[in-house]
């Protein structure tokens, strides 16, 4: 694997050395790392370790600088092929999303910390395909303010080397070099000096005279370079310069930090400089342009841990606090301040280790390359990238366009499209694919193809001429129940590929209802021009055949759902605890949706069959959302309606992460069509609520037939049937095991007939 981390200068900072111990970390499993930044600091320390060093002037914002790195980026991409381009940063992260206008790669992001959103600070923040957060709030902030799906998100740490940062290290040549006395009590003060990092520097220069004078052989020493040097520089001289003596000793940027930190008895600072002084055992206040924690022990954790130890909204740095928390450490005990030191590697070694910080980047890149979610895939596909080619350039000929309802946070369509793109690159590894979506950037990222916009009619006719094969694909789109513009929609997509010349398959399509019979001429006329239609049950063909559809090449095959894998237990169990239950606990899920035919009791009567779920069989109901936020209100409702014993699931989960959860639940209810297959696929008894006769056709050709109308639902009724299925739990598992395996097969199929059309 080759991987390109693009970053601003490698000057002191958290980010920074993050970036270096990820490139370390990185390169010890054999991946190929380029780093391109303006230099500094750690440069010297990523060419020993056998990290490649571009210098780009990435450190400037000004036109000159950003369109010679635009420059030097793009040829370099261009020329080495990287499996995975990895910014940090604004400007890098600006200048690689300007790059991918022209140049197709792979690009992922880290959040190091918020950003401005004023205008125009927030329009120029890009972020990648998937995004590392270094804490859950910088997570929310994405998701929040930038639309970022959670499935294309995790949550990283900044990992310590708990080796070089050691209260044992050896820092006699620091000692003479500034003078530093053994018996002098030093605080040490670490951090980059930018005006937006170096507050709390300015406030321990601002109270050094009044600590002087509380603690006898008091020595400050401040570390970090950058645009407020000179301001700090002049403020610790002035004090100095005042006492008469050399209190406040300082420096620029350094590499050998994990020395300095040594010698301190007490550590000032934030984010992973403050982690580095708590794995050499130091106790340490955390403080911060941001906020202010204190002095850092146990019942500080969970903020800390929540705020990656930068004290986002808690409160401001102030004198008062910094000298009333300096005071009480450095007139504790030894014992007790040693106990702190104690606490603070502890929880280091626990919770900000290099190699777990390591196996977060090495999933977001093999997530990107085989188009999975960041949090399905295991860093023992690290060799995935031999097998998934680089992303083919841009402006060129497409084997494949796929049409259908996708864009629209609908899982069970975002299923289908993943299982069909899937499905074709299995059989053909470097097939290009264009998508028609509702929201063209957010299916490129997840799917890792290119995509247009659904209704760009001049980008459609242009792309189906250099297209050999349009999908029309999955789900039910021939039918008018939704509104008989949806149909002229698709009707059109296959007539205009059929009249510039693409040949065209449907896609394992569920067919109707039909409810204008006007609408049956043109059925007719464009389903007749398809080169093969293929349908995902026995009723569809019935549908056709009603219509009067005669095309020759027809087929029953299944829904591509049914080839799809589900995530990890790990992954599930994860989800799982957010929505309060236990590892090992059993629970009954339920997918439910609004719908206009839904009885005024719905909710309720949902609610009472998960009370006497709860009652007869002690299992919880999860409500789980399939569209969001279409299903989020019903589902929230239904969920608070049944009381304790009702939980309500995340929104805008993965196909992966629902079927993950499936397959950990007793017993699936649901309306939503693809939950309803996603259970079935592993082996989960099902009952179907029907509010459209494709829900009633697919349990009919799953073999089942555990289903009511939602019109006027009974939970007695419903209840009845619960018990069935519950004390039949085994067979039903068994069998659906066996029928859903001979639909896999037949899912598959569908993608062997797409290729053979491309072939041909």
């Amino acid at each position: 694997m080759k991987v390109l981390m693009a970053t601003m200068k490698l000057d002191i900072g958290g980010a920074e050395t993050h970036i270096v111990e990820l490139s370390k970390a990185l390169k010890r499993r054999g991946v190929d790392v380029w780093v391109a930044s303006a230099g500094g600091a750690y440069e010297s320390e990523l060419r020993e370790a056998g990290v490649n060093h571009i210098y780009v002037p990435m450190s400037e914002k000004n036109p000159s600088d950003v369109m010679t790195s635009y420059n030097i980026l793009k040829k370099l991409i261009k020329r080495e092929s990287f499996d995975v381009v990895h910014g940090h940063a604004r400007i890098p992260c600006f200048i690689l999303n300007m790059i991918r206008r022209s140049v197709n790669f792979r690009f992922v992001t880290t959040a190091h910390w918020v950003f401005s959103l004023r205008f125009p600070y927030k329009y120029i923040s890009k972020w990648g395909d998937r995004s590392l957060a270094v804490s859950d709030d910088i997570k929310k902030y994405l998701i929040d303010n930038y639309g970022i799906k959670p499935e294309n998100i995790r949550v990283t740490i900044n990992g310590i080397d708990t080796a070089k940062f050691s209260k044992n290290t050896d820092y006699s040549d620091m000692a003479r070099e500034f003078g530093l006395r053994p018996e002098k009590r030093r605080i040490v003060y670490v951090s980059r000096m930018d005006a937006d990092r170096s507050l709390a520097a300015h406030k321990l220069i601002a109270i050094a005279e009044k600590l002087d004078r509380e603690i006898n052989d008091l020595e400050i020493l401040i570390v970090g370079g950058g645009g407020d040097f000179k301001a700090v520089r002049d403020e610790a001289d002035a004090v100095n310069d005042r006492l008469k003596k050399s209190l406040i000793k300082y420096t620029g940027s350094r590499t050998d930090i994990n020395k300095l930190v040594a010698s301190g008895e007490i550590f000032v600072g934030v984010s992973r400089a403050a982690l580095e002084a708590m794995a050499a055992e130091k106790p340490s206040i955390i403080a911060g342009n941001e906020g202010y924690i204190g002095i850092f022990s146990q019942d500080k954790l969970k903020i800390s841990i929540d705020t990656n130890f930068c004290c986002r909204g808690c409160g401001g740095t102030t004198e008062e606090k910094l000298l009333r928390d300096i005071t009480e450490l450095m007139k504790m005990s030894a014992a007790e301040r040693e106990a702190l030191g104690s606490y603070a590697k502890e929880v280091v070694e626990k919770y900000y280790s290099i190699e777990t910080m390591a196996d977060d980047a090495m999933k977001m890149y093999i997530s990107v390359i085989k188009n999975e979610g960041i949090n399905d895939v295991s860093v023992s596909d690290f060799d995935c990238a031999a097998e998934y080619p680089p992303p083919p350039q841009k402006n060129r000929e497409y084997d494949v366009m796929i049409s259908g309802y996708y864009g629209f946070d609908n899982s069970g369509d975002d299923s289908i499209l993943k299982a069909i793109i899937s499905n074709l690159r299995e059989l053909r590894p470097d097939i290009k694919i264009l998508v028609l979506s509702n929201n063209p950037k957010e299916t490129s990222a997840l799917f890792g193809v290119d995509s247009e916009h659904r209704f760009n009619v001049a980008a459609l006719r242009r792309n189906l001429k250099k297209t050999k094969l349009l999908i029309s694909g999955g789900g039910s789109l021939i039918q008018d129940i939704t509104s008989d513009k949806s149909l002229a929609y698709y009707l059109f997509i296959i007539e205009t590929a059929a009249r510039l010349g693409t040949r065209v398959m449907l896609y394992a399509n569920g067919i109707g209802p039909i409810l204008n019979r006007r609408n049956y001429p043109k059925i007719r006329h464009a389903l007749g021009k398809a080169d093969l239609i293929t349908l995902r049950e026995k009723s569809s063909l019935d549908e056709l055949k009603k219509i009067g559809v005669d095309n020759p090449n027809i087929r029953v095959t299944a829904d591509p759902a049914f080839t799809l894998s589900p995530c990890s237990d790990e992954a599930a169990d994860e989800i799982l605890s957010k929505c309060g239950i236990s590892p090992g606990e059993d629970f009954v899920c339920v997918s439910i949706r609004p719908w206009k035919t839904l009885g005024e009791n719905f909710e309720s009567e949902i609610a009472e069959s998960a009370k006497y779920i709860y009652k007869k069989y002690g299992l919880r109901t999860l409500f789980v959302p399939m569209q969001c936020p279409k299903d989020t209100e019903i589902s929230k409702r239904a969920a608070k309606l049944s009381g304790p014993c009702g939980l309500a699931a995340p929104e805008n989960l993965t196909p992966a992460e629902i079927l993950g959860i499936a397959k950990r639940s007793r017993l699936v209810i649901g309306m939503r069509l693809h939950m309803l297959i996603y259970a079935a696929s592993v082996a989960t008894p099902i009952i179907g609520l029907i509010y459209d006769p494709k829900v009633s056709a697919i349990i009919g050709y799953i073999g089942r037939s555990d289903e009511l109308a939602v019109e006027n639902l009974n939970s007695a009724e419903l209840d009845r049937m619960i018990d069935r299925v519950m004390l039949s739990r085994d067979s039903i598992s068994a069998e659906l095991k066996k029928s859903t395996a001979e639909l896999a097969k037949l899912a598959k199929l569908n993608a062997e007939k797409a290729i053979e059309i491309i072939s041909n």
